[in-house]
């Protein structure tokens, strides 16, 4: 009896820690989709194509474009965005989670600005970021 009644308890927690999850992920999704509605507009900037990062371990930088949402990659991650104006909004996920927020703007032939580990973007943990065009 009392292993049917420890299983039964270690069922019924597992599946509890599976709808905090779920949970989270949907959280966390609708801050980044909110984060990126609020910063999103007409922008006739144009960032498709190839980027490198200022800093190797993020990987490079692909980025396709249609009016002013961006999809694409950096590195693992996938990407979504908007061109607001001269700026870019930017959000980073990998398997489902969002977990980097940049803001940038465009300099020359660079995208010049800040990341942060917060979804939606906080100057708190802001660190610099930086993509130079590919010239490929």
């Amino acid at each position: 009896m009392l292993k049917l009644l420890c299983a039964t308890l270690l069922a019924l927690s597992l599946g509890l820690v599976g709808c905090n999850t779920k949970e989270r992920f949907a959280k966390n999704n609708a801050a980044a989709q909110a984060w990126l509605a609020a910063n999103s507009s007409s922008g006739h900037m144009r960032v498709a194509g190839k980027w490198t990062p200022d800093d190797e371990g993020w990987g490079e930088a692909k980025f396709q474009q249609s009016g002013s949402r961006i999809t694409g990659t950096i590195g693992l991650y996938t990407v979504e965005g908007h061109v607001k104006g001269e700026d870019v909004y930017l959000v980073m996920s990998e398997n489902g989670w969002a977990y980097y927020s940049a803001v940038l703007k465009k300099k020359g032939n660079n995208l010049v600005g800040f990341y942060s580990d917060a979804v939606p973007f906080s100057t708190r943990d802001q660190e610099t970021f930086a993509l130079t065009r590919s010239k490929n």
